[in-house]
């Protein structure tokens, strides 16, 4: 029975805060084009479209392009993904935008110091929160969006955002010698 009550309390917290989260994070503007290459088991590569690049503009007008990268979506736990909103490209854009966060501060390029792992987590709800709240792209998720903030400022993310290094992995360096295909190329216009 304690159990039990353990249980369900945690829940009434988890969704209070999570409503509490959703209700004060503010939504912005997706435009532009996604482009993500699968070239091989979890490997992607972000490339930023030359005419239409995509770019999240906050509440405040402040914008975020991200450049080219290597990406894995969102860094989610494989049993999660068969719950629904947890898949690592479910919110392909606020995984993108809070990558290229990471890689700016990794590689210490132009801007970097503006952000920090709190306001990361901030922004990448913000992305998630306006793609929620677009009823062409998602559905209402308070847990959802509260979770993966969570998850953005836990201990893991804070060692890597920490001690995280400024590197392109050997494959992408491969697929660019090499002139490699994807197997597949994901685009999304938002605009």
């Amino acid at each position: 029975m304690r159990s039990i009550l353990v249980i369900v309390t945690t829940f009434f917290l988890l969704t209070g805060c999570a409503s509490y989260h959703y209700s004060k994070v503010k939504t912005g503007e997706l435009h532009g084009k996604l482009i993500v290459q699968w070239y091989d088991y979890d490997e992607f590569v972000f490339l930023p479209d030359q005419t239409n690049p995509l770019t999240f503009v906050r509440h405040n007008s402040k914008q975020i392009t991200p450049g080219k990268m290597y990406t894995n979506g969102g860094s989610i736990p494989r049993p999660l993904w068969a719950i629904r909103g947890y898949s690592p490209m479910g919110y392909a854009p606020a995984f993108i935008i809070h990558d290229w966060l990471f890689v700016m501060r990794h590689c210490k390029l132009p801007g970097y110091e503006a952000y920090d792992l709190e306001k990361t987590a901030l922004i990448m709800s913000e992305v998630m929160k306006t793609l929620m709240e677009d009823p062409d792209y998602g559905e209402k998720s308070e847990i959802v969006l509260y979770s993966m903030y969570e998850a953005v400022r836990s201990p893991i993310a804070e060692n890597i955002w920490e001690k995280g290094e400024c590197k392109i992995p050997e494959k992408l360096r491969q697929i660019e010698r090499e002139k490699k295909k994807p197997i597949l190329e994901y685009h999304i216009v938002f605009d």
